[in-house]
């Protein structure tokens, strides 16, 4: 949809009317999510009615028409803030590879990004190894039907970024997974074209890698080449799976990114450099199992995130990386 409204795309606003026009159908097809999208079709809006003059949020293009075989993704331009956002879905039925997709938790082979060659030792010079699963999705999916989804997103925000926008990617739950390794990807690559750092926010994100992952992506991190904050609820099972990988190449899971870990009433924040015995025990499978889509989905991280709106709003991610209690004293970040 990037050719309409003057080749700036579709605005949110026509969106939001298109949702709420068909609001009776969406809760006939998801009775479950009808009330939680009005509630954010509500929050973007203000957003947008805060200037009457002109849109600033615009949808470019979504991805789903083959979903029983590829991922579903959605760029987005922000044309206030000059950003370009990944946007990936979440598990849905199984009608689709998702779920296939999420248990397939052996390890793969990613290739160390160019601009990590040089700061890394042994065989992570080479490569790094990642959940199966989630690489194969968007960088080696034997189903598709043409380029994989790497190459396509690579050519529909090549257009934004070359006008000077900064690349945003986000995701919950598989999206969120994925999210995760399109940034790495991404603020790895030499492609002058690309601008960094790269700033993913992901949403209940399960374990992506191994130990040299997550070392590789600290590095980048250092390099100040991506900036990470992956949000979780503190009872939420889905981010302590899979605690080891499947297959012949056991591995310990590892997380990266700064961890907003949100409770009833507070929050807390850590990083992989500072986490000891307590955070490790949190990111254990000791979780109410009972419970589990309570805390997953996002409903209950966004009502928790409204709680704390007023410190939230104030904190940035650049003075995160700064802050020496969550990123420990021997994590020092180049500038850019």
């Amino acid at each position: 949809v990037r050719n309409l409204n003057d080749g700036n795309g579709l605005p949110f606003n026509t969106i939001a009317q298109i949702v709420k026009s068909n609001k009776e159908k969406l809760k006939e097809l998801r009775p479950s999510d009808a009330e939680y999208i009005e509630t954010i079709i509500a929050k973007v809006q203000a957003v947008e009615d805060a200037d009457q003059t002109t849109d600033s949020l615009f949808l470019e293009t979504f991805t789903s028409i083959d979903q029983a075989t590829q991922c579903v993704y959605g760029v987005l331009k922000d044309t206030n803030y000059k950003r370009i956002i990944v946007v990936f879905r979440g598990s849905t039925d199984l009608s689709t590879r998702d779920w296939q997709t999420n248990f397939s938790a052996q390890m793969a082979e990613m290739r160390t990004p160019k601009l990590l060659v040089d700061k890394l030792k042994g065989k992570l010079k080479n490569r790094v190894l990642v959940h199966r699963g989630f690489y194969n999705y968007i960088f080696n999916n034997k189903k598709a039907d043409g380029d994989q989804r790497f190459d396509m997103i690579l050519d529909d925000i090549k257009p934004f970024v070359e006008d000077g926008y900064k690349i945003y990617v986000t995701g919950h739950s598989l999206g969120a997974a994925l999210s995760s390794l399109l940034s790495f990807k991404l603020a790895g690559s030499d492609k002058s074209w690309i601008p960094k750092p790269i700033s993913c926010i992901s949403y209940a994100s399960p374990f992506n890698g191994s130990g040299g992952f997550q070392k590789a992506f600290t590095q980048l991190e250092k390099m100040g080449l991506i900036r990470y904050l992956r949000i979780t609820n503190d009872n939420d099972t889905v981010p302590t799976i899979p605690p080891f990988s499947l297959g012949l190449r056991r591995r310990l899971m590892k997380h990266v990114g700064i961890n907003l870990r949100l409770k009833d009433n507070s929050f807390s924040l850590h990083h992989p450099n500072t986490n000891g015995l307590g955070n490790a025990l949190r990111n254990s499978v000791v979780k109410p199992v009972w419970s589990v889509m309570k805390y997953h989905l996002l409903p209950l991280h966004d009502e928790r995130m409204d709680k704390q709106q007023k410190v939230l709003q104030d904190m940035y991610l650049h003075d995160l990386y700064e802050n020496e209690e969550i990123m420990g004293k021997g994590f020092s970040r180049d500038e850019l």
